[in-house]
């Protein structure tokens, strides 16, 4: 995926300008241990009063082409939590939702971003990184 296409995508990712909301930039680490569910890049946009969210990154941009909703599972003084799913469709016409947990330390905006696939699947998929 071409990073501009993305920037674009992530340009329209949802809310209407708003004093509240806030953007978060998240960079991961690109390891192993996220096996291709986990990319480089997260974008976060959220309005904690109103427990309104949504995220992108290169999976949401691939299978659904814009941001989807997330919920926050938790916002307290020292983490905020989101949580989301993404329906997707491999080659070979599988469907799975892979379900996506980040936790965000707001003190130092590290990120620890989880995907595990729905359907009975015992695997799971996790890479670390920062937000700004």
């Amino acid at each position: 995926m071409k990073l501009l296409a993305f920037v674009a995508a992530v340009a329209t990712i949802g809310f209407a300008v708003q004093a509240q909301a806030t953007v978060l930039n998240c960079t991961m680490a690109m390891t192993a241990g996220g096996g291709g569910w986990i990319t480089n890049l997260y974008v976060f946009e959220y309005d904690e009063k109103a427990g309104k969210a949504r995220v992108i990154d290169g999976v949401i941009d691939t299978f659904v082409g814009e941001s989807v909703p997330a919920k926050m599972s938790e916002s307290t003084a020292k983490k905020l939590v989101f949580s989301w799913n993404v329906q997707m469709t491999n080659g070979s016409g599988q469907q799975t939702k892979m379900q996506y947990r980040a936790a965000i330390i707001k003190g130092d905006k590290s990120i620890t971003v989880r995907a595990t696939p729905g359907g009975g699947y015992d695997n799971s998929f996790e890479d670390r990184g920062k937000c700004k």
